[in-house]
């Protein structure tokens, strides 16, 4: 028997959680070889109780391969699919990841909506148009906060840090939230399990959450709706604005290159007034409106 090794370039957890239903279905179809997958060490024991078929193995490990098949993360098609393509399954239907569930008790008692408000980019938060000065307040989640609280939710923000970002401006988290942070990731997901649902950026975290079963509401409008998650789901929103710039990660290698280097980056706007549109258009009413279907 054969032993493929199926490799993640990425070690993000959202690209890890997406791809991992269609590594699930190339060992299921080739039944006649031994399949491992390399993973960020720090994830595995979210998966291999949901995925037992699949063997999961450390990077530093010595065992001799006969095919090794590396995973690339596309800019140009939707998360999965872009693995799934490289596996080849071409135009396979959206399949639903799993993680493992913490067995833990619920953590608050009264009725909570979960949000996450950090990023790996500038780009990818939920921008004011006052800019930069404004970002460790958190204004646009502090006015969305009110509006849930004054439903008779507790809005309970989950992050590993407070501040998060490049000095002086880095992003803080919003004060009229419940702030949940440098707790445990398993804790964190105790947390997001036991909530109403889930509020956040299109993020590892949101993957989680959408991956344990919650209703998912996500403010994404630098990459195109068909970017992440299957939109004829019920429990998922994307909130957008079109009528602005959007979608520009799905022109990486097409019209511009990402600079990881650069926290700030906006490849069409960049130091203009116009400096992350796509999220600064979208105010909290439009989010609240959007939501307010899942609050009962």
């Amino acid at each position: 028997m054969s032993k493929i090794l199926i490799r993640m370039v990425s070690h993000w957890l959202g690209d890890t959680i997406a791809s991992l239903p269609y590594i699930e279905k190339f060992g299921q179809v080739n039944p006649d070889s031994e399949l491992y997958v390399s993973i960020n060490n720090n994830f595995i024991n979210l998966f291999e109780s949901v995925y037992p078929t699949l063997k999961f193995i450390k990077k530093d490990c010595d065992i001799v391969f006969d095919k090794i098949l590396p995973l690339e993360y596309n800019f140009n098609t939707s998360v999965q699919y872009g693995y799934a393509k490289q596996l080849g399954f071409i135009d396979g239907p959206y399949l639903r990841p799993k993680v493992t569930i913490p067995n833990m008790e619920r953590p608050i008692k009264s009725k909570y909506i979960t949000i996450g408000t950090h990023s790996t980019s500038q780009l990818k938060y939920w921008n004011h148009p006052k800019g930069k000065k404004v970002q460790p307040e958190a204004p646009y989640w502090n006015e969305l906060c009110g509006m849930i609280r004054k439903e008779g939710y507790t809005p309970v923000v989950v992050e590993q840090h407070e501040m998060f970002g490049w000095a002086p401006y880095r992003n803080g988290l919003p004060s009229k939230a419940n702030k949940k942070f440098g707790q445990s990731f398993l804790e964190s997901m105790n947390l997001i399990y036991h909530s109403e649902f889930y509020i956040g950026l299109s993020s590892g975290m949101s993957w989680v959450a959408h991956a344990m079963g919650k209703s998912v509401a996500m403010i994404a409008n630098f990459t195109e709706d068909w970017n992440e998650i299957d939109l004829s789901l019920p429990d998922y929103i994307r909130i957008t604005n079109k009528s602005v710039c959007h979608g520009c990660w799905n022109l990486e290698n097409k019209e511009h290159t990402f600079d990881v280097s650069d926290w700030y980056w906006c490849p069409k706007h960049k130091d203009t007034n116009k400096q992350f549109e796509c999220h600064t258009s979208i105010t909290p009413e439009h989010v609240f409106n959007e939501i307010k279907k899942w609050i009962k």
